[in-house]
């Protein structure tokens, strides 16, 4: 039995008029562009910072049938950065987030990041694209309504930059390597433990009137 002859995506109502003909020609025009449209992770190399993406808007024939449109791999990720610094996250796969795609072919000038001409005619290409990653599913402590955050999607770890301080919260801590100086008086809540021993064991021993002086702590 032979193939059934799908409908032509064309619209009737176009047909018989030099206006119809022009917007057949642009929607024809623009249905091979591409522009940008969200996507999810499928994986992610953080050393070369490529992602492999599946665009989550599927493509519709003219037989109103759904077609998956296919993976893109090795997609340069967004990361904020500059003057020697970087701001940088390790995706997951069904993170999600955005594809945009470049104006031109930018193979080449990812290859050594200086300029290039066009490796190839190709444009507005998703194979030329970027990801932008885009937590759209998170929460914000009512308190930080009004401050930035740095955070996980729950919340229960996170830095607020309010106007006139700067709050921590980590559920196991915070942990700090290096040396640290504190400019200011300093109170502390809860107790403080100093080499693994809690403060309020320290005591002295070797204890004289007159002017001696103590032992080291816990001597």
């Amino acid at each position: 039995m032979a193939e059934p002859i799908a409908k032509p995506s064309q619209d009737p109502g176009n047909d018989g008029t030099m206006a119809g003909m022009l917007r057949s020609v642009f929607d024809k025009f623009t249905q091979q562009l591409d522009d940008m449209l969200p996507a999810t992770v499928v994986s992610y190399d953080r050393a070369s910072n490529r992602a492999c993406v599946q665009p989550m808007i599927a493509m519709v024939t003219t037989e109103k049938k759904r077609v998956t449109r296919a993976k893109l791999a090795s997609v340069p990720v967004l990361n904020i950065g500059g003057g020697g610094y970087l701001l940088s996250f390790n995706l997951k796969p069904g993170d999600h987030g955005w594809i945009k795609a470049s104006d031109r072919d930018i193979s080449l000038y990812l290859q050594n990041l200086s300029e290039e001409q066009p490796n190839t005619k190709r444009k507005h290409s998703f194979e030329d694209g970027l990801f932008i990653p885009d937590s759209m599913k998170f929460q914000i402590d009512p308190e930080d309504m009004e401050h930035a955050v740095l955070q996980t999607l729950d919340g229960k770890t996170r830095i607020a930059v309010w106007p006139d301080k700067i709050k921590i919260t980590a559920v196991q801590g915070l942990e700090i390597q290096g040396p640290l100086k504190v400019f200011g008086r300093t109170s502390l809540i809860g107790g403080v433990d100093i080499e693994n021993r809690p403060y309020e064991d320290h005591w002295h021993g070797g204890i004289y009137p007159g002017g001696s002086n103590t032992n080291p702590p816990w001597e």
